[in-house]
């Protein structure tokens, strides 16, 4: 019989590596039921039109205490991830026997199909901001009207990207997606249906 995880806690991340062709999407927590410990896994995106081959990452996690408990560096090998794919998440980069406050992550370097490494030491973090959470009875009409069930913030129009009501957020990278590489949806048709609810509740006060 396998072993059991239970979620603990997923985050989306807080920032984006601007000039990076690769985000850090977000940290998950699991308890293996075995033993108690907490394995950390992280997702990333490809944001390049090559797959990516390899991606190395330097993670450091915190205990409750903010006492530094676990730092290395971690290699994601073979991963052939596409464009607007994710990656990472089936991965455990760390194991806890004690619960953790935090998990940060730095992005190091990254080998695509052609066998470059490229450097990614240089693509600072840029913060994002917290998503707002919709009111309920707008955040049931804008699930319908889009035809998801993943829909719960104000989407938002960032000075790189954008910010999906999913949660998402989606790096332009110079080429200005229009649909969100999460779930899918399309941006005009989203703000349009946002903007569209809004004012028809307006209309009713």
């Amino acid at each position: 019989m396998g072993e059991v995880f239970t979620p603990l806690a997923r985050s989306r991340s807080s920032y984006y590596c601007k000039g990076s062709p690769v985000h850090f999407a977000m940290v998950e927590l699991f308890r293996m039921e075995s033993t108690g410990s907490t394995v950390v896994t992280l997702t990333f995106k490809n944001l390049y039109s090559r797959p990516v081959n390899k991606l190395t990452i330097h993670y450091r996690c915190k205990n409750q205490a903010g006492v530094v408990v676990g730092e290395d560096d971690f290699d994601y090998l073979n991963v052939q991830a596409p464009e607007g794919a994710c990656f990472g998440g089936n991965d455990g980069v760390f194991i806890s026997d004690e619960p953790l406050s935090s998990v940060d992550v730095n992005l190091v370097s990254v080998v695509y199909d052609d066998g470059i490494l490229h450097s990614l030491k240089r693509c600072g973090p840029v913060a994002l901001p917290a998503p707002r959470a919709l009111p309920e009875q707008m955040r049931n009409a804008l699930c319908t009207a889009m035809n998801s069930r993943f829909l719960r913030f104000y989407p938002a129009e960032l000075a790189d990207g954008w910010q999906c009501a999913c949660g998402a957020f989606n790096y332009n990278a110079g080429k200005g997606k229009t649909k969100c590489t999460e779930c899918g949806a399309d941006r005009a048709n989203l703000f349009a249906a946002v903007q569209g609810i809004a004012a028809h509740s307006a209309g009713q006060r």
